[in-house]
Parts: structure tokens; sequence; C-alpha cells
């Protein structure tokens, strides 16, 4: 990891202007550390240190023969308050080119340890490993690990209550951009369009005609939006032109909001969205299925503004604002905090950032009762010193570690267990934390740790071994293999959000959010449904697709559609898509028999019958 400071030492501000990593497939990260001054830079010593520019560091991005993965960490505005951040910062049809000044392309790229710093060092880049080395002597046996957690409960009862309510995906998605929701965006969109003289008017309707194209986006996109209202036969889309008008969209997109200007709060960079995320934090948690296995990870929410940053010209580059996420091991976002990127502002006890991090999604769990729930954590986050404090909290977790994060457990060395056979392990348990360190040989070595899984029992495991596809049995320790079942949440959840994401974008710095929670509240939406629905659950496209029709057919304008509203009403009952049949408080006449029913059609709005359901949608 790299770090690039411009600046002076005793000129550098107690917050970085902007935060940059960049993440390779050689598990490489470059992180920069952007504020305002000069690029020189002294090191701690007191001597000048001569390193790679910047510059250098970019053009090697960009040669795509030698990075196969690229990714842009970015944080936020220092002032997130202002009006600036209310304005579009680019077109929509392409990266804006934004370029960094000459004296920051020139700047120094020095060595980074972890991401945490001291941040009363002086030189503000003194590395925690001295701290860490001056903690506690831990006493190191070799036995296995006796673990004292209780057992984890069975049952789900909200779960069990979802299961009888029987919801459409709507009903599901709906759980969390609930009435509240739609309500609160509704008014902070109308009273920040009348801060700025304008009067839009926006009802629940039209938002969620928006959503529906914003969801329809992500499996039918354009290169531009206004495509979709286009009267081109190869574009025209008669869904999204029959729902709402295109200057209107343009206009309610264009003034989007998440809070009060007037109350924002200075010290936090995501004031703009934060009543947002906390609405969508606690609907995530009050309906999240109740699982023992638990994911922390880190995301990225694309960023498409002007940052005073330079994207790599690669193919797969990509510019975003990290997030900590908490999923189940299915996929279920839990829990999930953007990074304000300030690494110069350490968490309090001595904590790194990360580690900080891992113990606020376990406040999170903890809130729903003190269970005995397992974290598995990726080696970025992993700490003896964090499954000491998560063992005294009552919580499980595994995780890869780090060598100099291990506390000096005295293991075998790496280079000697790659001379031995595939399958050979050594590891020591902490006699007073309970915590056991494992160092496993396959095609590298693997150094994991636990306070809650050990050594036994050892099963065989069939591992690629040879390069004609052979494959041999290998010994696998009960930790690596509980690791190898249940880990990976995060990455499921980044999976599913990638495949249809939605692709209509603003420029302000903070518009990607939404398009983020929107695509995790469909995820988490999907993931119930498939809890819920057993044998008659759908793929995510389609439970995509039947809620973007329901909300674009359901919340259209028929005051303007005149004979477009009746082929749309015609082709939409007849195509066999995401009709499903719901309550109703009101009874009305079904459109078959025309006799009084308590039951319609979810996506076509009519009252029907449960024994006419069939006949109706059939020509």
């Amino acid at each position: 990891m790299l770090a690039v400071v411009f600046g002076s030492a005793a000129e550098a501000p107690a917050r970085p202007a902007q935060i940059l990593r960049f993440c390779t497939s050689r598990q490489t990260c470059f992180q920069f550390i952007m504020a305002s001054g000069s690029s020189g830079f002294t090191a701690s010593g007191g001597s000048s240190l001569k390193s790679t520019k910047l510059l250098e560091v970019l053009s090697a991005l960009e040669d795509g023969s030698s990075y196969q993965r690229k990714e842009i960490f970015i944080a936020p505005p220092d002032s997130a308050v202002g009006d600036f951040t209310d304005e579009d910062s680019g077109d929509e049809d392409g990266w804006p080119g934004a370029q960094l000044p000459g004296h920051v392309l020139h700047a120094s790229v020095l060595p980074e340890d972890d991401g945490s710093w001291d941040e009363e060092d002086p030189q503000l880049l003194l590395p925690l490993k001295r701290q860490r080395a001056a903690g506690p002597q831990r006493v190191w046996t070799k036995r296995d690990i006796r673990p004292d957690f209780s057992s984890w409960p069975a049952s789900d009862p909200h779960m069990e209550h979802l299961r009888s309510q029987e919801l459409s995906p709507v009903g599901l998605f709906e759980l969390f951009f609930d009435e509240g929701t739609i309500n609160f965006i509704v008014n902070e969109t109308n009273r920040y369009a009348w801060q700025k003289n304008v009067h839009l008017g926006l009802t629940a309707q039209e938002l969620k005609c928006v959503l529906g194209i914003l969801i329809l986006s992500g499996y039918i996109s354009y290169p531009r939006r206004r495509m979709f209202w286009e009267t081109s036969p190869d574009s025209h889309h008669h869904l999204v032109a029959d729902a709402i008008r295109r200057d209107r969209f343009e206009l309610i997109f264009s003034y989007l909001h998440f809070a009060d200007n007037s109350e924002l709060d200075h010290s936090d960079r995501f004031t703009k969205v934060r009543p947002l995320l906390v609405r969508m934090n606690r609907s995530f948690q009050q309906h999240a299925p109740l699982d023992e296995f638990y994911s922390f990870g880190e995301s990225s929410c694309e960023y498409f503004g002007q940052s005073g940053s330079q994207r790599p010209s690669g193919r797969s580059g990509r510019l975003g604002c990290r997030v900590w996420c908490g999923t189940t091991s299915s996929g279920y976002l839990v829990w999930f905090e953007p990074s304000q990127g300030t690494l110069f502002t350490r968490p309090g006890g001595g904590l790194d950032l990360g580690t900080s991090m891992v113990l606020r999604f376990t406040d999170a769990l903890q809130e729903r009762g003190r269970l005995p729930y397992h974290i598995f954590i990726d080696e970025v986050f992993t700490s003896v010193k964090l499954m000491s404090i998560l063992r005294r909290r009552g919580v499980k977790a595994t995780g890869t570690v780090r060598e100099y994060r291990t506390e000096c457990c005295p293991l075998k060395d790496p280079k000697e267990l790659k001379k031995m056979k595939r399958g050979s392990f050594d590891y020591k348990v902490d006699e007073c934390e309970e915590v056991i360190v494992c160092r496993w040989r396959d095609s590298s070595v693997v150094t994991i740790c636990s306070n809650a899984a050990g050594i036994e029992p050892v099963r065989l495991s069939s591992r690629p071994a040879g390069a004609a596809g052979a494959r041999g049995q290998v010994r696998l320790p009960c930790l690596l293999q509980l690791y190898q079942e249940k880990a990976g949440g995060v990455g499921r959840m980044d999976q599913n959000m990638a495949r249809y994401k939605v692709r209509v974008r603003g420029t302000k710095w903070y518009s990607s959010f939404m398009g983020y929670v929107l695509d995790a509240a469909l995820n988490n939406a999907w993931q119930l449904h498939r809890i819920c629905c057993g044998d008659a659950q759908v793929d995510l496209l389609a439970f995509r697709r039947y809620v973007a029709c329901v909300y674009l057919e359901s919340n259209a304008d028929t005051s303007s559609q005149g004979r477009r509203g009746r082929r749309l009403e015609t082709e939409s009952r007849f195509d066999m898509i995401g009709h499903w049949i719901v309550h109703q408080d009101k009874r009305t006449r079904c459109a078959l028999c025309h006799s009084q029913t308590n039951t319609r059609c979810e996506k076509c709005q009519k009252g029907v019958h449960a024994k006419c359901f069939r006949e109706y949608h059939v020509r």
C-alpha cells in the first residue's frame, strides 16, 4: 500500500481533503491522502524520502496489460454542507475528464502500512505497529480451542410472520421503501425545490414512477436516459413514456433531495444523505433474517461526479466511495456505513478504523438480542485483539489474518511450511483469551484466526492438483472448512447488485447513493422472497422486472395518456409476466364476472376473484 501527501508534515491538515485507493488483481493497494499545499514531504526521521511520483503510478494503472482490475476509493468533500455539493458536476454521456494539477501529479508516493496512522505523531505517518508490539504479552500453547459460547436458537418468528403474509415482490420491496420513506423523500425534495424558488409539487405517485424508471434502467439501458422517450422505433419505450413525461422526470430527478439544507451536520461528510441512510439501516435490520453466520467487508458505491481526481483510463477502472458492509452469509445487507475517509481521526481505545467498524456492526446485531452470532472477516480487519474483544462480547468470529496482527504467535515460518506437503498446518492457542491462530499450506500459505472454531474435526478436501485438471485429497482443519463455506456474504451481495444495478445517474457527488440503496433494498427484498416463497420463487431479474412494471403501470399519469393508456392496459393484461393476486380492504367489482370481490391483481390494479384470475389474464 502506498500513500501520497501533498504539503509538508507540519502543514498537512488533520483531515485529508480526499483519499484514493487503488486495488489491483495482485492484491496491491495504493492509497492517496490528498491535501492542499506544495508537493514536498519530509519523513519522520527528518530526511527527504525519494520515491515514485503519483503520475508514474497513474500511468502504471492505465496500463491494462499490467493490472486487470482497478478500483479507486474516494472520500466526499471536507465540507458537505455547501451549496456546491448540490450542483451537477458533469454530463451523463461520459466521464467528465477531471485532471489533477501538475504539482499533485508530481507529488511523492510513500509506503503505507495498513491505513491506520497515529494522529498525534507530528509527522502524521507513524504506523501503529509500534503500539501493537507494546500490547500485553500472550501465552501460546499447542492445543485445540475450547470455546464456551451458547447454542444457537433455531426459530425466527419474524420470518414466520412474513411467510404467513404471502407478500408479493412489491410488498417485500415496500418493507424498505415504505410509505414513510416515500413521503420523506417527497417532502425533502419539495422543500429543496422551494428553497431554490421552484414550485415542484412532487407527489408520491410521481416519485414511484421515477423509482420504477431507475429500476428498469438496470436491465434496459440506453447511452442517454432521454432515449426512453424518443419516438424513434429503435429506442422508444412506451412503458416509460406512458408513465411520466420526459421533462417532468428530468425536473424531479434534478431536485431529488434527502436532507433539509437548513439542518445539516457540519461534522458529517454524508450529511446530505444521512437521513436516508439511517432509515435504510433501520428497515434493513428490522426485517433481516435471524441468521447465525454473517460476513463483514467493504463494498463500493460507484461515483460519477468530478472530485479533482483522475480516473484511470483502463477498460475496467471504477471510481467510487467505500462502504463498510455487514451481511448474512447469503448476501442480505444488514448494516452499512459509507467511509468518511478520515484516516487521521483514529477511534478511541487504540482501535484502528476497520476494528471499530466491525464492532459497530456487532452492536447493530446485538440490538436484536445478545445471541452467539458468528462473523466472518477478511485479513483487512482481522486481528487477535479483535477476536479477544468479540469473545468478551459473546460474539463468535473467524477470519484470515496478516502475520503482523497475530501478536507474535510462534507458528512455523511460511517459507518452512511451503516445503511441506499440501494440507500441512501449524496452530497455537492463546491460553487466556481462547483465541486460536492456524497457518495452513495449500497452493499458498493461509493464516486464519478464530475465537469459536478449532482444528477438529479435520477432514479431507478435494483440491486442484497439477495442470491437467487432476484433483487430490488435502487435509482441511475445521475452522478453514467453516470459513470457506460461510464467508463471502458481502461478495454475494455485490454480485447481485452489480447484475442489474441502476444505470440512470446524476453527477452530484451523493446522487449515486440513491441508486445504491435502491439496489440494496431490491437485493434484500429478493433474499426475503427466496426465504418466504419456497418453490414459487423467481430469479432476481424477474423480481426487479415485476417491481418496475407495477410501479410504472400503477402510478402512471393517466390524465395525458389518451388511447395509449388503453393500449398499455391491454398489453400488460395478457403478457403473463408478474401478475399476483393480493387482498384489498375495499370491495370492488371483479373485472371478469362483475360481482363483488376483496382481491385484485396487483399489476393490473383490477379487482378479480381468485377463481377468475387465470381466465382474466388469458386471451
